[in-house]
Order: structure tokens, then sequence, then C-alpha cells
């Protein structure tokens, strides 16, 4: 297969090893103990979260986010949320205030008064961080993109966790994480390897690995348009650049459709249904018709192969869904997004 390219020269490969080591360093800006939380003293203006710091087993300094209920109330469980690509904050500055982002907003108010909600900032990404891409990498720092991996993003999500289940207004038990779309399989994957995660859900986050989404896609004409219009010539494309990829798949700084070599490298190398074969975790899945981001075939897959294998799991399929879920009914947007997550919610909780 034509295409490749070559790697970085070994002196590169160096002062990129170099320079990756000093910016982690950097991360571990105080003495947080690991897994232990840490408590901000400033509080978020305008959003109903405490800030938390901790520290995973990389030695980075990880800012998570848990939902505030009134003092006094009863501990509640659980549930993570993990949000899709890019390289944005979870919060935003608009007109002087400051908003929540990636889909939070909606869940801290489904679960409000019924459970905490968790949310993590990725590594690389700080306070009110708004790149022109959003849910790429191309304007995102040199340390996302170094740091934005599968092993490394995931255990930053398990290390919030881990602290956050420390916290006194946090029932022991029942666990829920909530993955969108990139968070999908990440979701799957924390679930695979702690079994005290009790309910995992996939919001539009595939089944096979990622490379099957752009293949499809690709030969539907949904991705790649600008290359050829004949499909075999654009899935050709998306092959030889996975091969490029695997040439130098630790390359932060260059990119196929928007997101780093290092970033491809690591997530489409395993799926969403593989980690999800391995749990023991209750299982929710859920698709929209109309997503041009994650094709339709790959959540029949996922149902399919679940199904086949005897593994129990409840599916909800939303009708002109597209990729946030929402629903485009006459001309106009409708919101398809909350419904989903009081539904997922119900179904954790049992009612």
């Amino acid at each position: 297969m034509s295409g490749r390219r070559p790697g970085l020269a070994p002196i590169a490969c160096l002062v990129v090893l170099a320079w990756g080591l000093a910016i982690s360093e950097a991360l571990a800006q105080d003495p947080v103990a690991r897994y232990e939380p840490v408590a901000d003293t400033e509080v978020v203006r305008q959003q109903p979260y405490q800030r938390f710091f901790t520290q995973d087993r990389f030695g980075r300094r990880i800012v998570f986010y848990s939902s505030e209920e009134p003092n006094g109330g009863a501990p509640l469980p659980l549930v993570v949320y993990i949000h899709g690509s890019g390289a944005q904050s979870h919060f935003v500055e608009s007109g002087g205030r400051i908003e929540g982002g990636n889909g939070h907003s909606s869940f801290a108010d489904v679960v409000r008064g019924r459970a905490r909600l968790l949310i993590v900032e990725k590594p690389g990404v700080t306070f009110l961080d708004a790149p022109s891409d959003r849910g790429g990498a191309s304007g995102a720092s040199p340390l996302f993109r170094l740091e934005h991996t599968l092993d490394r993003w995931t255990e930053a999500v398990h290390a919030a966790m881990e602290a956050a289940r420390k916290l006194a207004y946090i029932r022991p038990g029942a666990v829920l994480v909530v993955g969108h779309s990139e968070g999908g399989i990440v979701a799957a994957r924390l679930a695979a390897e702690h079994d005290w995660i009790t309910h995992v859900a996939v919001l539009a986050g595939g089944g096979p690995t990622q490379l099957y989404d752009l293949v499809a896609l690709a030969r539907r004409g949904e991705f790649f348009r600008r290359i050829s219009d004949n499909a075999n010539d654009r899935v050709l494309y998306v092959l030889e650049e996975w091969e490029s990829i695997l040439a130098d798949p630790d390359n932060p700084d260059r990119l196929f459709f928007g997101h780093p070599y290092r970033r491809w490298s690591s997530f489409l190398r395993t799926s969403t249904l593989e980690h999800l074969l391995r749990t023991g975790a209750s299982i929710y899945a859920a698709q929209g018709t109309e997503d041009r981001a994650v094709a339709w075939e790959s959540f029949e897959f996922l149902r399919a192969e679940l199904l086949a294998r005897g593994r129990g799991a409840r599916f909800d399929t939303v009708t002109g869904g597209d990729h946030s879920f929402s629903i485009v009914t006459q001309g106009d947007r409708v919101d398809g997004w909350t419904g989903l997550l009081q539904r997922v919610t119900s179904w954790f909780l049992g009612g």
C-alpha cells in the first residue's frame, strides 16, 4: 500500500521525548497524593460544581469537578460523564459569564438530588480553553497533543473516580460511567478494568474499532469528499493514512483528520466492543439514526455481537437523532440529549 511517510529521525525523537518529560513534570504542580481528593479554595463562578485536584499513577495533577448539592443532604451515588473528542474545557466564558460545555450541564440538571456528577478535564486542557477547532486538536496545546492517548486519558478519569469515591457525600455502591462519542471507548475500558463500576453507558460510542467508522463513512461520502468522488479512492486514502500512522505512531504533531497520529494509534488499536465483552457491569448503548460521525452499522455491530455472545444490554435507538442526539423535525432542531440522559439515569437508579 502506498503513501507511507518516514517517521521522526532519531534525534528528533529524543527531542520530543525530553520535551514530553519536561511538560509532563510540569503537570504535577502541587504535592497532591495519588488518588486523594484535594478541594480547590476557589469557587467555580456561576457553576454548580466544586473543583478538586488529585494525582494519577503517571504523577500528573488531574483536575475534576463534582456537582454541588444542598448542604446536609444524604450521600448520593456517583455518576461519571466522559465527553467526546477535542481540547476544549468543560467551561467557556461568554459575555462575561461562565457556562458549561461538552454536554455536562444538562446531565447535572438531570441527576440533581439523585446523584453526584463527576467530570474531568483532559490533561493539557486548562480552565476556559476554547480552541477554534472544537472537537479537534489542530488548535490544541502541545501538551494536550502529547498527553491525549487512550491509556493516559483513561487513567486520568480513573484517578478522579478513585479520589471522588473517598468524598463523604458519595454513597458507596453503584457507580455509573457514561461516555459520549470518543468517551464511549474510555467508559467501556474503565468498566472492563474496575469491577466496582456497576453500570456503563455508551452514547454514540461505536462498537468495532474507529477505523471501521472511518472506512464506512468515507465509502458513504460523509468523510473525505474532498479527496475523491470515488468511494474506493476515499477508502484507499483512509487505509494509506492508517499505514502512515502505524509507521510513526507516537508523533504528537503530525495530524490526520484533525487529530495527532499519537491519538489515532492508541484509540484505534482496540474497540468499545472489546472492552464491553470484558466487563461485568450492566450495559446501556444508544445511537441516533442520523448520526454522521459514527456509522449506524457500528451500533448494529455492537448490538449483534453482544446479543450473540449472550451479553444482555439496554439498547436505545433515537429516531432522527444526530451525533449529539438532536432531532431535526420540519426544519426545527429538537433536544434529544436531555431525554436520553433522563432514560440513562432512570435505568441506573432503577426508576
